[in-house]
């Protein structure tokens, strides 16, 4: 045992049987969780990678390239906007019905929303009724992503042993990435493989791919069991009629703190992760193959620590770990422009990666357990989806465009460098708020994470109460 100073402890002893028993059910409900985070993640990769090649003309009868480019960047948005709906219904589900059951839904969703894409004719065919369809396949897409990363850590989460949470919820994490590189390869190697048959048909291909990641996915999901959490929730009818009233009602300061440790992922990391494309190619003067490689180098590198990160936060507190996250994205963002600006690729790629492994990585790793943590039980599901795709939805979508403003106002980039470190500094701060209802010496005590009425106390008040009690007995 390691005691801490304010007398909680952290287990290292040798596991016991049951716990080398829980561990390989956490290590099934984790790569579940995980391969569903990548088919998410390529289906939301692939879309914006065709939207801005092929749908602007494939799609919207327009020969001019900017109402085209505009009109397909739209529908990539409108995916966006519907998470927040998806996370309410889908999340709602989650706390009634049960964790797997709508993990299963949800992948099922986003994998057949994506194929039909595939299948959809053009505007040259059906006319205008083709917009239209890409944008209701693109609502459904968004609604079942919406729930799909929160169920991914709450099922991963509340399979696993206290002292190894982290490093399975981190699991999904590092799928969402993996995803994302998956569906920009396929992508890439198909335009060479088809050449001038890809804006015919080739382009079509990665997507009707995603129904074999769809079956593979459901395959592996299958042998996953419903969380020992949820059915005992459930059986001692603690389980909310309606949980996001719950949430609005009595849990609104924790809704806060969990949006607010959000920022960092939803904003300040689609800066390294998204817009900085554009400032290679367009100001920095690198050719777009390369950049899209050192994006796939980026993404790579934070699915590789993910789990690290994760066992780390198992091991010295997520919260702390958080924090130091939180942290250094404060302090890095300078740093990383300057190695920019040296126009050295060595250099540009180590900016770029240890602000996203140092950073994004070390955040995201902490967030799985650390969210799962704050929220009862009875609204785990929906307080997390809520909280993850709410702040995703303002500023997913926004933080490229606001980023891309910036720099064409002040034709420099230490605005954007600055609106990292407010970002940063808004997660740093809920993260230290956090405090009040939880605390890292409550990680590892598993009755609190099960039990709904424990958890609706503070870290703060129920160690103070139990200190009243046992002075009492005494």
């Amino acid at each position: 045992m390691i005691h801490h100073s304010n007398g909680a402890t952290m287990d290292t002893s040798p596991m016991s049987a049951t716990e080398r028993e829980q561990n390989a059910k956490a290590r099934r409900a984790a790569s579940a969780s995980a391969v569903g985070s990548l088919v998410e993640w390529y289906d939301f990769g692939l879309y914006g990678a065709a939207a801005a090649l092929i749908f602007k003309d494939y799609f919207f009868g327009t020969d001019d390239a900017f109402v085209g480019l505009m009109a397909a960047f739209a529908t990539f948005a409108v995916g966006y906007f519907a998470r927040p709906f998806g996370g309410m219904v889908f999340g709602h589900l989650g706390d009634k019905v049960g964790r797997k059951p709508v993990m299963v839904g949800t992948l099922a969703l986003m994998g057949v929303s994506t194929t039909l894409i595939g299948l959809l004719p053009g505007y040259g065919t059906i006319g205008w009724f083709a917009p239209f369809l890409l944008v209701v396949l693109r609502l459904l897409q968004g609604l079942g992503a919406g729930a799909e990363y929160a169920g991914a850590v709450v099922l991963s989460a509340e399979s696993a042993p206290p002292r190894r949470r982290g490093f399975y919820a981190s699991w999904s994490g590092a799928g969402v990435w993996v995803g994302s590189a998956l569906g920009l390869t396929v992508f890439q190697a198909m335009h060479s493989l088809t050449g001038d048959s890809f804006e015919t048909w080739g382009w079509r291909v990665p997507f009707l791919l995603s129904i074999a990641l769809l079956a593979i996915s459901l395959y592996i999901r299958r042998r996953v069991e419903e969380t020992e959490t949820f059915t005992e929730t459930k059986e001692a009818a603690q389980e909310e009629n309606v949980p996001l009233v719950r949430l609005f009602k009595t849990e609104k300061r924790r809704l806060l703190a969990a949006l607010g440790s959000n920022v960092i992922l939803s904003g300040y990391s689609y800066i390294p992760q998204v817009w900085i494309l554009s400032y290679l190619t367009e100001d920095i003067g690198i050719a777009a193959g390369l950049a899209l490689a050192i994006n796939a180098v980026v993404l790579l590198s934070g699915a590789l620590f993910m789990p690290y990160f994760g066992r780390l936060g198992d091991r010295v507190g997520r919260r702390k770990l958080f924090l130091f996250g939180t942290g250094f994205g404060i302090v890095w963002p300078v740093p990383m422009f300057l190695l920019i600006d040296t126009h050295n690729t060595f250099l540009i790629i180590l900016g770029i990666v240890v602000c996203f492994v140092g950073a994004v990585a070390v955040c995201y790793a902490a967030q799985a357990a650390f969210l799962t943590e704050m929220f009862p039980p009875a609204i785990r599901y929906s307080g997390i989806a809520f909280a993850r795709e709410t702040s995703g939805a303002l500023l997913a979508g926004t933080t490229p465009l606001v980023a891309t403003g910036l720099l064409h106002v002040a034709g420099h980039w230490w605005p954007i460098a600055l609106c990292m470190v407010v970002y940063a500094a808004v997660a740093l701060v809920s993260v230290y708020y956090s405090r009040q209802f939880r605390t890292d010496a409550d990680q590892a005590d598993p009755d609190a994470f099960r039990s709904d009425e424990a958890w609706t106390r503070t870290g703060s008040a129920a160690r103070a109460e139990a200190g009243a009690m046992a002075k009492a007995v005494r």
